[in-house]
């Protein structure tokens, strides 16, 4: 009878666990299909380490929750970082567009014709399912002088709200999207200047 107390726990136990976390990332797959593109001539882009707030700098998935509030979530976190996150989500998104350049992360041993340096202000997805991306980015020549084009830009994506609320794998794909939308305003500068090259 002793066993009773003992099994009645572990059952209470199981049956009010949390629910299993889940791991996201900001990078989309890489493409299944086997080919071979040479880099040879390219001149080379370099996706600095983007710089976030240190509170935004976690594995955690963070909403803000009210003026000055952070909620953190539960049911999911991130793979890397956010910092490395949205710097291999910003290069691949950068790598699928049109651009004369070879874009490499901020581990390449070599010297850049071009460099990206970007510092989010803000990143946060808010309660009513707006996602809101706040960025300052610069283009950089080999003279590590800052080329045109350089801005402060703001994006809004929409977070897709279920039943239960902002589920984590929407709130991944609404960041994934400004950061795409980043891209494609820093995509817009590299073409101006590099010139049409």
């Amino acid at each position: 009878m002793k066993w009773r107390p003992v099994l009645l726990t572990l059952l209470l136990t199981c049956c009010g666990s949390d629910p299993v976390s889940r791991t996201y990332v900001l990078s989309p797959p890489v493409d299944p299909v086997a080919r071979a593109v040479s880099e040879a001539g390219r001149p080379v882009l370099e996706v600095r380490r983007v710089s976030v707030p240190d509170y935004l700098d976690t594995t955690d998935i963070v909403s803000r929750d009210g003026r000055n509030e952070l909620k953190v979530s539960s049911t999911g976190h991130w793979g890397e970082r956010l910092s490395v996150g949205i710097t291999d989500a910003l290069a691949a998104d950068l790598r699928r567009r049109p651009l004369p350049f070879l874009i490499v992360g901020p581990a390449f041993s070599g010297q850049p014709a071009r460099e990206v340096a970007v510092d989010v202000d803000a990143f946060d997805v808010r309660q009513d399912g707006s996602c809101v991306l706040t960025a300052r980015w610069t283009i950089l020549g080999e003279d590590q002088k800052p080329n045109p084009g350089g801005q402060l830009d703001t994006f809004v994506t929409y977070v897709t709200r279920t039943a239960e609320g902002t589920a984590d794998a929407a709130v991944s794909a609404a960041m994934a999207g400004a950061i795409d939308q980043l891209a494609g305003k820093i995509g817009s500068g590299l073409a101006l200047t590099s010139g049409g090259r």
